[in-house]
């Protein structure tokens, strides 16, 4: 059985023996490019994808970070007895694997600054490849396209973002087709657990020099031990609190910064959808929330829908691992 074949049937990630590599350009500071950090652009060759492409060209340059851009073969089901017709089915994935990369080398061969690029295609599931392959590859960002804006279109790409996001140690932005360039303002979904916090300071980061909004979305029930207007006022006083410490953390980070914050009630992926709608961000930023199967449920829930529903990035930051 060949290399290919044993590859694709286990499922695993595995670098085609053949898929070439390209480096444009030297890695940053003559790092060799498997200790450099980097952002990890994936694609499965979607037209949508290339404003993505755009947002994390951009995102690299900017920060003197490494560009790699992956493409993933999915396993073909196991036919022992039809040897020749998976070996075709593989040569056909490879080559519109390569074709996929060659579009992406012409793309970033247009851009003004060409910064350093490597380009890779894996076999496995997209979900795990991807996270993986981050993980291999040390990246700061995974930049995904996340479609049209059509119902159908944006649920399937949608579950595609999540799978990724289900297993990925690294913060992920789902880039949207109209978007492409680096965000200027954007909202947070702050519940002040360690997720929403590093949202926050992934998303600052992002932004760079900019605005960002704050956003508590207090539970729409309440279960208060006492009076309920004494449970209301002790808990916008404790939420204002720690929202205020959170900005000076922030101004303190990130001083090119601006910040406000906000209070509100409701469903948080509707609301975070309104706000970012009315104040016209770049960028919605929420944090996860562990692995765990009602964890999934619930992340499912808000951050899922923000992804399959805004109109612009959305970076969703990954379960903070508790300290032993």
């Amino acid at each position: 059985m060949s290399p290919n074949r044993e590859a694709i049937e286990s499922g695993g990630v595995a670098t085609l023996p053949n898929a070439p590599e390209a480096t444009p350009t030297s890695t940053p500071a003559a790092m060799p490019a498997e200790h450099h950090p980097c952002v990890l652009f994936a694609t499965n060759g979607s037209p949508e994808a290339n404003a993505a492409l755009r947002f994390a060209a951009a995102l690299a340059w900017r920060d003197g970070l490494l560009l790699r851009v992956l493409t993933v073969l999915e396993p073909l089901p196991a036919f022992p007895a039809q040897g020749s017709v998976a070996a075709y089915e593989i040569t056909i994935g490879m080559e519109r694997a390569e074709g996929i990369l060659e579009r992406v080398r012409a793309d970033l061969a247009k851009f003004a600054a060409m910064q350093p690029a490597l380009t890779s295609m894996l076999v496995g599931t997209p979900g795990t490849s991807i996270a993986e392959a981050a993980r291999q590859w040390r990246a700061r960002y995974i930049i995904l396209g996340a479609g049209k804006h059509g119902a159908l279109e944006r649920m399937l790409t949608g579950d595609t973002v999540v799978r990724v996001l289900r297993h990925s140690a690294a913060p992920v932005i789902a880039v949207p087709a109209p978007a492409g360039t680096l965000p200027r303002t954007g909202i947070v979904a702050v519940d002040f657990g360690p997720a929403s916090i590093a949202a926050a300071k992934h998303a600052a980061t992002v932004i760079g020099s900019g605005a960002l909004h704050l956003v508590h979305v207090r539970p729409e029930v309440d279960v208060p031990a006492t009076d309920p207007h004494a449970w209301a006022e002790v808990y916008e006083s404790g939420a204002q609190s720690l929202l205020k410490k959170l900005t000076d953390d922030l101004r303190t980070s990130h001083p090119d910064i601006r910040t406000d914050t906000t209070l509100v009630r409701g469903h948080p992926s509707k609301v975070l959808l309104d706000q970012a709608e009315e104040i016209g961000v770049d960028l919605i930023a929420v944090g996860q929330h562990g692995h765990g199967t009602v964890e999934r449920f619930l992340f499912g829930s808000v951050a899922h829908a923000i992804v399959r529903s805004a109109k612009c990035a959305v970076l969703v930051a990954p379960p903070v691992e508790p300290a032993e």
